[in-house]
């Protein structure tokens, strides 16, 4: 009988104040399912935080991650197919990122992403916003050394982390202030960036049905390499 991995996400990596960021726990959860490839996480629940769960195999080439009999999300290895726009211009990621992110009147400025009241090494920092009133977002993303794995490169759950909430902020009217939460993401990392190794975090709309709103996100390094890019799908509350 498969026991299944124990996984417990720390209280510092929440998006809403009291579960789990959705991209950093899909990140968490692809580690285990696929490395290389492209995982699709869906998440069912609020991730909670300090507690121990299981992730096990649950046929079909699907695994589920589970707490007190309570599905938290599944999760599969996938095919993914996406046109990410490429590097965009760095003076205006820059000119956003100053402002940007989720401040003191958000339910969000404690976000591991995307989260302004979080230090430097603490958070990610992704503090960037809407291009004008084009579907499309900007950050900028300095990797520290405090998210770096064992090899000294950035832990790729960190990293689906930066591709969380850039997609909202692409997808979602500026003027609708109904909250969105992660309901689905398909990621993949190809290249894991190196404390210091500056990036940007590009957000695009890839369109809509009813309250699921649908992103793409991609990362690059200031040289223009794709580090990792994801499909995912906001469900506005409300």
């Amino acid at each position: 009988m498969d026991h299944g991995q124990t996984i417990v996400i720390d209280q510092r990596f929440n998006g809403p104040r009291l579960s789990g960021n959705g991209g950093y726990v899909a990140g968490v959860v692809a580690q285990h399912v696929d490395r290389d490839g492209a995982v699709e996480v869906t998440l069912r629940a609020p991730v909670p935080l300090d507690t121990a769960m299981t992730l096990r195999p649950d046929g079909d080439g699907r695994h589920a991650l589970t707490h007190a009999g309570r599905l938290i999300c599944e999760a599969r290895a996938v095919a993914l197919d996406l046109d990410p726009p490429g590097l965009q211009d760095w003076s205006t990621a820059e000119h956003l990122s100053a402002t940007g992110g989720s401040g003191a009147d958000s339910d969000f400025q404690w976000c591991l992403v995307c989260g302004r009241g979080r230090a430097v090494g603490d958070g990610l920092r992704v503090l960037g916003q809407r291009v004008g009133t084009t579907p499309v977002s900007l950050s900028i993303y300095r990797p520290h050394t405090a998210h770096a794995a064992a090899d000294g490169r950035i832990d790729s759950a960190f990293l689906w982390g930066t591709l969380d909430c850039p997609g909202a902020w692409a997808v979602q009217e500026a003027d609708d202030l109904r909250p969105a939460m992660t309901g689905r993401m398909t990621g993949r990392v190809m290249y894991r960036p190196e404390p210091g190794e500056d990036c940007m975090v590009v957000g695009w709309r890839l369109g809509a049905q009813g309250r699921k709103l649908f992103a793409g996100t991609a990362l690059y390094t200031r040289t223009g390499i794709l580090c990792a890019m994801a499909a995912t799908t906001w469900i506005v509350i409300g």
